[in-house]
């Protein structure tokens, strides 16, 4: 197997996706922990189904190599290899796959290994493929698996958080910068009432001003003083 072929499982982004998927068994159903990693020794993809409970952990996998991508590749009518692993990781990534329990009796019939098939289908062509994990009875694998999942969960869990803290330091930035916005625009607002305020009051004075050189009646301030009536001037009848 190629070095090549790892390298294209990671920019595919294969290498530690965790997901929960459902799995119905009987009338009831179990949340199961779904991963994929790259096994660099191996050069593989794993896939691992974890099923944990109180009373124990059930770990299911199967290992893919570049053989079973060919075949896989075929059975969904793709033609590049590296279009097979971004269909996987896309479905995985959503969720967008099935699970469903069996049972497989070991070949020497004294133990009953558990199985759990898991179908992928091609969202276009429609065309699907169902891969067969395997329980793992090996409590050193078993550990190994859940380490590495853990692990993963972990630093995942400790990036989040890191994205969760730069995002709330922007929406304080965001909410400090809109407060001095909206200080700033209620300053000028105010600036802009205390001068039509002035204006008015100037108005008013001149207004006032005015009236006080209108000569007003004596009686009547309202009403305007009227000229003084001059008579008839007889002098003028007599010249005639």
């Amino acid at each position: 197997m190629s070095s090549a072929f790892v390298e294209l499982l990671r920019k595919s982004n294969l290498d530690y996706i965790v997901t929960r998927k459902s799995l119905k068994v009987g009338s009831h159903s179990d949340d199961i922990i779904f991963a994929s990693l790259i096994d660099t020794k191996t050069k593989t993809l794993q896939l691992i189904a974890c099923l944990d409970k109180l009373e124990s952990v059930t770990i299911w996998s199967t290992a893919l190599d570049e053989r079973a991508f060919q075949l896989n590749a075929r059975l969904l009518d793709i033609t590049e290899l590296g279009e097979t692993m971004i269909f996987l990781s896309e479905r995985i990534n959503e969720s967008d796959f099935t699970l469903a329990k069996a049972s497989k009796t070991n070949s020497d019939s004294q133990y009953e290994v558990s199985q759990i098939n898991v179908t992928f289908t091609h969202p276009k062509n429609k065309q699907s493929i169902t891969l067969q994990l395997y329980e793992n009875i090996n409590d050193e694998e078993k550990a190994s698996f859940l380490s590495k999942i853990l692990l993963h969960i972990y630093k995942r869990n400790e990036q989040l958080s890191a994205e969760i803290k730069t995002q709330q330091l922007r929406l304080k930035e965001l909410s400090s910068k809109t407060e001095r916005e909206q200080l700033r625009s209620s300053g000028t607002n105010r600036i802009f009432d205390d001068n039509k305020l002035l204006d008015s009051n100037n108005q008013k004075i001149n207004m006032m001003k005015s009236q006080e050189h209108t000569p007003k009646s004596l009686i009547n301030p309202t009403i305007k003083r009227r000229k003084a009536a001059t008579g008839v001037n007889y002098d003028d009848e007599d010249s005639d």
